[in-house]
């Protein structure tokens, strides 16, 4: 069992599936109330329509679906729990990454939801653009996961996010959220590896680091992992030096480093 202490409140928070019960429908409103934190970028609201896959004829319904603000992209989520057989995540992602998603009728239905439930009022045209222009990409979003779950939806295209909610015994909820959620890149950059110095990166051009420490410490997310940078500016050039015990970074792969608009930064690899 999970436990979180926040020491300025000398409280611990215990995983909520460990003391109490709560189904699909529980979790998807915890994620929906605090859905502009967790997906600041996107516009995001039920999605409770029928989805019929054009090469099975299966039929499934997701929970919810986003759209970034600036209507680039789209995706479907399909909240689900943990303790779920992975082949019924499976066989309703298939469904929802092979759909066939009538752009004037699916349009017609997120214009309404978007009104109702983000107060946006969006043209039509925008939105039927957008859904005939591209699939959807497939989120999970679960309270939790076997080992198994990752390695499985990753193979079928789809991507996983962790929420989990965690309660003190005053009724207090605090959240954990982690894995594969949509950002939006603010500012990005190529890095690779230093010809001569282990566990150091260049950062190839210009990027522009914002609130950082007075001692020029980095923190930055990849996989899962918050590492922590030392930046190093030498004859106009950058560079990183990783600071702990195990670098999970490859010497032998090139990686990209952006900025959310919350200027978290994040590696990726390219």
């Amino acid at each position: 069992m999970s436990r979180v202490l926040i020491p300025h409140e000398t409280a611990w928070y215990d995983e909520l599936n460990a003391v109490g019960y709560y189904g699909e429908t529980e979790l998807e409103r915890e994620i929906r109330q605090h859905v502009r934190s967790l997906f600041p970028d996107f516009h995001v609201f039920p999605f409770k329509t029928k989805i019929t896959s054009r090469k099975t004829n299966e039929v499934n319904k997701p929970d919810l679906a986003m759209i970034r603000h600036d209507f680039t992209a789209w995706g479907v989520i399909e909240v689900e729990l943990g303790d779920h057989d992975i082949d019924h995540v499976l066989n309703q992602t298939r469904t929802f990454a092979d759909g066939d998603y009538n752009a004037p009728e699916i349009a017609k239905y997120i214009k309404e939801q978007m009104h109702k439930h983000c107060g946006k009022n969006v043209g039509i045209g925008r939105i039927k653009n957008l859904i005939a222009a591209e699939l959807p990409k497939i989120l999970v979003v679960a309270d939790d996961s076997p080992a198994e779950w990752q390695t499985k939806l990753h193979s079928a295209g789809v991507d996983l996010c962790l929420f989990q909610i965690f309660k003190s015994t005053r009724g207090h909820h605090i959240y954990r959220a982690f894995g594969d959620y949509p950002t939006v890149p603010a500012r990005q950059a190529h890095c690779k590896p230093h010809a001569a110095l282990s566990n150091t990166l260049e950062i190839v051009g210009t990027f522009q680091f914002r609130n950082l420490r007075r001692n020029k410490r980095v923190d930055v997310v990849f996989d899962e992992n918050l590492t922590r940078w030392a930046l190093i500016d030498d004859k106009g050039r950058s560079y990183l030096r990783f600071i702990g015990k195990e670098n999970p970074l490859s010497a032998n792969k090139t990686y990209t480093l952006f900025a959310d608009r919350r200027n978290k930064y994040y590696f990726k690899i390219s």
